[in-house]
């Protein structure tokens, strides 16, 4: 109990970059801006107008995200160029995060632990938005999950990630995320990116039922080679399409890179201008909190004598990693790097001798 009041002490942060997150975002405003579009059933901006579809064919869902498709209009019409080059970029990096929080779901060590459950926060992500909902996720997996000692000192079967299960994950999200988003954003037909947008609003919770049942399928059959290595290479696939958009957007985007990520400090008013702002500020907290996890996950590497201090260096510089590959790229590289450390530790009765601050 002492210690998970201890690290709870320690994980606050993750609570501010919520906080800041969710005043930041204001989604009161964000529904208010988008309320006469939804009422209309209309989206209308210079150049275009496209009627707003009712996809699912559910009062209560159709009412909820009707309001959410006419503010990702904004970028995915490209009314506005600014949030078009962002939301692009910060959508497709979501793919990575939804992927390792499923991963991590399925290490059994994290069992009935907050991890054990993703497509519950992930879902919770779409309507609140990742950069509050994210902090508060690694906070709990911070305070209520195992330590990287307790880990290292568990059977490799209850450390490993790469599991038959999670043989089909990768191409999964990149079928029901990454191909959607893309679906929202390159089409020529607005009809089509409109269509695109409610597809994508339910996504993880597709995600996470198709791998539960396909992951179920395949674990009936006898693959005659190793799950891990078939994982690893479609993880990296995944990480390869966000460093490729993050490389475009580098390269091609007219804006400056604060200009696209960094969200003005002042009220903004009217749909384009708040969601804009709404958007970054999701973006910057969910990343801000994800590289925060990594570096407090190696600092547990090396209070529990799995890593040396040069690590804990190297963790720190992580996000200077992401100027080169973009935010999604180095998730995936700081978090199988982490990965790897877990995996080639000693089993229980040869764990290292820990280290502590005190």
């Amino acid at each position: 109990m002492l210690s998970k009041i201890f690290r709870a002490v320690g994980a606050v942060p993750f609570l501010l970059v919520a906080a800041w997150s969710f005043q930041t975002m204001d989604l009161d405003k964000i529904a208010a801006t988008a309320t006469p579009f939804a009422l209309a059933k209309t989206i209308e901006w210079d150049g275009g107008k496209v009627s707003i579809i009712d996809f699912h064919g559910v009062p209560f869902l159709d009412d909820l995200w009707r309001g959410g498709t006419a503010t990702f209009s904004v970028s995915s019409f490209g009314y506005d160029s600014i949030a078009a080059w962002q939301v692009f970029t910060f959508l497709v990096d979501l793919g990575p995060i939804y992927a390792i929080w499923i991963l991590e779901s399925t290490r059994g060590a994290n069992q009935w632990s907050p991890a054990y459950l993703p497509t519950l926060f992930s879902l919770a992500a779409q309507v609140l938005g990742i950069g509050s909902v994210a902090p508060i996720f690694y906070f709990l997996c911070i305070v209520f999950g195992p330590s990287a000692s307790s880990l290292a000192a568990s059977p490799p079967q209850r450390r490993t990630v790469w599991h038959q299960s999670n043989l089909l994950l990768i191409p999964i999200v990149l079928l029901l995320h990454t191909s959607e988003i893309f679906g929202m954003f390159l089409p020529h037909s607005y009809d089509a990116r409109h269509y695109w947008t409610w597809a994508w609003q339910l996504s993880p919770m597709w995600i996470g039922l198709a791998n539960i049942i396909l992951g179920q399928a395949v674990g009936l059959l006898r693959v005659s080679f190793s799950p891990a290595v078939a994982s690893k290479l479609m993880l990296g696939i995944l990480a390869l399409v966000s460093a490729a958009v993050w490389i475009y957007t580098v390269t091609f985007s007219p804006h400056s890179l604060p200009t696209l990520f960094l969200p003005e400090v002042g009220p903004q008013d009217g749909l384009i201008l708040h969601s804009r702002k709404a958007l970054q500020a999701d973006e910057v907290a969910a990343y801000v909190s994800t590289f925060l996890w990594l570096i407090y996950a190696f600092a547990d590497l090396y209070l529990a004598g799995l890593v040396g201090t040069a690590w804990l260096v190297y963790a720190a510089l992580l996000p200077l990693v992401t100027l080169a590959v973009g935010p999604g790229a180095t998730y995936v590289l700081g978090w199988y790097i982490r990965e790897s450390i877990l995996s080639s530790s000693k089993p229980k009765g040869s764990s290292p001798k820990q280290r502590s601050f005190r």
